[in-house]
């Protein structure tokens, strides 16, 4: 079964990133999107299909901008994006895919499994507003304590209330 990825969505992670302008100039984001409909866990681990994404995103903006990766963001501002840029937007777009997994126990443990692999922002995310019953106490406030820690609030404090 497709995840049912819907295109504004992974506009609304992209936007940010890559603007409007590049986004509604090339196909980029309607490939994205099947791309991550595809997705199957029987087929494909979480962290093949980010590594996939991420080649894809390098590849398609490298493409799409003539080898400058250069974008005009929505402030009107000029960015050259480099590999810490993908590496964070290649998260938001994954951030995409796991809010759509229904969160039972097989998704918790993928998902679980692959925060601990993958230094990603957006698995925590939907860990904590979704998961939330499959851990402790004290295991959940070792996850907000360590996202602390490690990121600036304004990364976490819109969605992280504990």
């Amino acid at each position: 079964m497709a995840v049912p990825i819907v295109r504004e969505e992974l506009e609304s992670a992209l936007r940010p990133w890559l603007g409007t302008l590049f986004l509604s100039s090339n196909p980029l984001l309607d490939q994205l999107a099947e791309r991550l409909r595809a997705y199957a866990p029987y087929k494909q681990t979480l962290e093949s299909l980010r590594d996939e994404v991420e080649s894809f995103l390098v590849m398609g903006i490298n493409r799409y901008t003539h080898s400058s990766m250069m974008v005009l963001n929505d402030r009107y501002r000029t960015t050259r994006l480099t590999i810490e840029h993908i590496k964070w937007i290649t998260d938001d777009v994954m951030g995409v895919l796991f809010d759509k997994l229904t969160p039972f126990s097989a998704n918790f443990i993928k998902l679980n499994d692959y925060s601990l692999r993958v230094q990603s922002l957006s698995a925590l995310r939907v860990l904590c507003q979704k998961y939330r019953s499959f851990y402790t106490d004290q295991e959940y406030f070792f996850i907000v304590a360590m996202i602390k820690r490690i990121y600036p609030p304004a990364k976490y404090e819109d969605w992280l209330t504990d």
